[in-house]
């Protein structure tokens, strides 16, 4: 089963009661950005480059949705281009 929020950007795949894998629309296919976890009774996200958080939020969805924040707040994303840059050789 996978949970889409609101926006639709966000997939939340369930994994294990206590885990999900989540992802993000990117170009119509989904790329999955990471994960999030339950400890204690509270959800903490890990991105795919090994960042985490602490156990900070209410429910699996909020803790996507933090997830899927930084992910766009930090990480480089690609930029499509119609014409390839163009280099100097020289300066």
């Amino acid at each position: 089963m996978t949970t889409t929020t609101p926006g639709g950007q966000v997939q939340i795949v369930p994994m294990t009661l206590g885990t999900a894998e989540v992802r993000l629309q990117v170009g119509g296919s989904p790329v999955s950005i990471g994960r999030v976890g339950s400890s204690n009774g509270r959800w903490f996200w890990q991105h795919r480059d090994g960042e985490q958080s602490s156990p900070v939020a209410e429910s699996r969805t909020q803790a996507a949705t933090m997830l899927a924040d930084y992910h766009r707040a930090f990480k480089p994303q690609p930029v499509a281009s119609a014409r390839p840059m163009k280099r100097l050789l020289f300066a």
